[in-house]
């Protein structure tokens, strides 16, 4: 069994012990009908296939990972929920293409993934959350009945620049850690009961919020696959609520360092660490999700490409739905060495800018990843890059952002330097409304951070 243990020098906490009724239910807010509603953003999957159908929309990106070198082109074998007829569970079909992970049946939204080595699934809605006057809102219905302890969800959010296709927490064995800036809420487990907590990320440096309650998700509810309940962040400058408001739970309810930024990203993560491990009885988890709102909302630009994956042997190029707009990035994840983009069909080449990320984290077998500014007007972008160690270059879930003309200059900066400094003397360089205009930046000093010295209050196996 995956024992994920908190620390308790780092807790002062007082557990809630008290008794739950499962059959009680407030009354919902009524939602207008629409995925943008004055400044509330509804996405209620609806659809109802003969059969489960894969999700891949204009206005959400969805990027799915595996770790492991021989599910870099199909994913392990696993048992989703819902038959192959879409029948409810415990009805299951099988699956194992990357296309598969992330379906819809019966009015709502499926993730189902299994990584023995490490695998994830990220979900963007093409709307952030907007707390600049008034407290933002991310609500969402999700599933409760875990097949392991080892399979969890996590929310992301974060500055539009600072935002991290493959966010992870740095004490699992894969990727490159955190954003530079976000918050995180992320299923836990404490006493062998699932909880929730919450991490604020500030220039990579994590701190780890105390819990107002440590009640267990299932003395709340009773753990299901069919019934999908309320989860509710509350989110301002100063302050964050995480929680189950309509069984009148908040794991946490309290303020929070001032954020220097106002809207965020949001990430809906699934994530798996070899669920069957030391438990032969436990399965790869399928999450059902329905009903996620953001208040207010704003929006921003997402084109997505033709294909998902590219490589020397699987393709180069890539053909978006329409040209990119002023002020775009070309959002992605790869491995290998020396990524580089042409937008001339090979004629001139630009290195892929990576997304700021922990560079002393990096690892040649891990994916990495990447938010590099492009040209106004690029539909069609070709890659070229070296094979690493263990296979071909290989790039994945490739879109263009853009935040709504909003220029480069600020956040989004160089990034790998191992050690990137500025001064007076050394004004730190980004690109900004041209790519030959310099930007001069705070005074500030940025040092490769140094491995944390104190153990994870989780416990990887």
């Amino acid at each position: 069994m995956f024992a994920r243990r908190l620390r308790l020098s780092l807790l002062a906490i007082v557990v809630t012990t008290t008794a739950f009724s499962h059959a009680h239910l407030a009354a919902r807010p009524a939602f207008a009908e629409g995925k943008l509603t004055g400044q509330t953003f509804l996405e209620t999957f609806d659809g109802q296939p003969e059969g489960p159908d894969a999700w891949l929309p204009d206005d959400w990106d969805v990027t799915i990972h595996s770790r492991n070198r021989e599910t870099h082109y199909s994913l392990e074998p696993m048992d989703a929920m819902h038959g192959p007829d879409c029948s409810a569970p415990p009805a299951t079909h099988r699956i194992t293409n990357y296309e598969d992970a992330v379906f819809n049946c019966r009015d709502h939204l499926m993730t189902a993934i299994k990584g023995t080595g490490y695998a994830m699934i990220y979900l963007t809605p093409n709307h952030m959350v907007d707390f600049g006057k008034q407290t933002g809102v991310i609500s969402f219905d999700v599933s409760t009945l875990r097949g392991s302890t080892r399979d969890w969800f996590d929310i992301w959010i974060s500055p539009f620049n600072d935002n991290l296709q493959l966010a992870l927490d740095d004490g699992f064995p894969d990727v490159a850690g955190e954003p530079r800036r976000g918050i995180n809420i992320r299923m836990d487990e404490f006493n062998e009961r699932t909880v929730f907590r919450v991490d604020q990320v500030t220039d990579h440096k994590v701190t780890k919020l105390t819990n107002n309650s440590l009640a267990g998700l299932a003395d709340i509810v009773v753990p299901d696959a069919k019934r999908r309940d309320r989860f509710e962040i509350h989110i301002s400058r100063t302050h964050i609520k995480f929680g189950m408001p309509e069984y009148g739970v908040w794991w946490f309810d309290g303020e929070i360092e001032p954020l220097d930024w106002t809207q965020g990203v949001i990430q809906i993560g699934h994530h798996s660490y070899n669920p069957l491990k030391n438990c032969p009885e436990c399965r790869a988890n399928t999450w059902h999700w329905d009903n996620v709102s953001i208040t207010p909302a704003v929006p921003f630009t997402m084109l997505r490409g033709d294909k998902r994956s590219m490589s020397a042997s699987l393709g180069d190029t890539i053909i978006f739905e329409r040209p990119a707009p002023n002020y775009s990035y070309l959002r992605f994840s790869g491995i290998g060495d020396n990524i580089e983009l042409s937008y001339d069909n090979g004629k001139s080449w630009n290195k892929a800018r990576l997304q700021m990320q922990e560079e002393f984290k990096f690892k040649d077998e891990h994916f990495k990843s990447y938010f590099t500014p492009i040209p106004q007007g690029v539909s069609k972008v070709k890659f070229r890059g070296k094979d690493w160690f263990g296979g071909e270059w290989l790039v994945r879930d490739v879109t263009i952002w853009s935040n709504n003309n909003k220029q480069w200059c600020g956040s989004a900066t160089s990034t790998t330097a191992s050690e990137r400094t500025t001064s007076a003397a050394a004004p730190r360089l980004s690109i900004c409304s041209t790519y030959r205009r310099l930007c001069r930046a705070p005074t500030t000093v940025w040092r490769r951070p140094l491995p944390r010295q104190t153990a994870s209050p989780l416990v990887r196996l």
